[in-house]
């Protein structure tokens, strides 16, 4: 999976002109009925990407951390089709004018090229992932959603939001961390914001690598 994780490297003068933002827990970034007027890299944090379908029930697309664009399609049209999002764990990023990128990406090639390298490494690993849907286990593909959205050795996503996003009932997420809790692999944190430390990456690693 490395090839398909590592992200391309973010030119020297979109770092210079962002400006740093904070969005709290439980904040939607976009509303879907709104206009995108800037768009945002995570530097830290976690956003949650969904449909919500007219039937009541909800698809999660994806979750997306440090290292993510939120908004950037906007770049190169204007979105008619804006996802639902949600903040799951507090995110600071930063923002751009989405104007000013515009007009960088056609005065700037190595801008250009960032972008396109960033949106088709996106589609790249959302095929990955329907492919994994349909032919691995859930303990793998929890296994690799734990090793991609862990902070600092930390995993702390709720698991009714994993449930949705790995399309599996909230018992079998709930069994499925129980399980590496008893192989020594995951352990519980204890106080505010508690959640799950990682004992041992290497082991957890080669599972979501089977």
């Amino acid at each position: 999976m490395k090839a398909l994780t590592d992200r391309p490297n973010l030119p020297k003068v979109l770092s210079e002109i962002g400006t740093m933002h904070i969005f709290p827990i439980n904040q939607h970034i976009f509303r879907a009925d709104q206009t995108i007027r800037q768009c945002y890299l995570i530097l830290s944090g976690t956003v949650k990407i969904y449909i919500d379908h007219k039937n009541g029930r909800r698809s999660v697309l994806d979750f997306v951390g440090k290292g993510d664009w939120i908004g950037e399609l906007s770049i190169f049209g204007e979105e008619t089709d804006i996802k639902e999002n949600t903040v799951v764990q507090e995110v600071t990023c930063l923002a751009f004018d989405v104007d000013a990128l515009r007009q960088l990406c056609r005065e700037n090639a190595d801008v250009s090229f960032y972008f396109a390298s960033y949106t088709a490494r996106k589609l790249v690993i959302r095929s990955h992932r329907m492919s994994e849907y349909l032919n691995y286990s859930l303990e793998k593909r929890l296994a690799e959603f734990i090793m991609e959205h862990e902070n600092e050795g930390v995993y702390k996503i709720p698991h009714t939001e994993v449930a949705e996003y790995l399309n599996v009932s909230y018992r079998h997420v709930l069994y499925g961390i129980k399980g590496f809790c008893d192989a020594g692999l995951l352990s519980k944190t204890a106080g505010r914001g508690k959640g799950y430390a990682i004992s041992d990456k290497s082991g957890l690693r080669r599972i979501g690598e089977l």
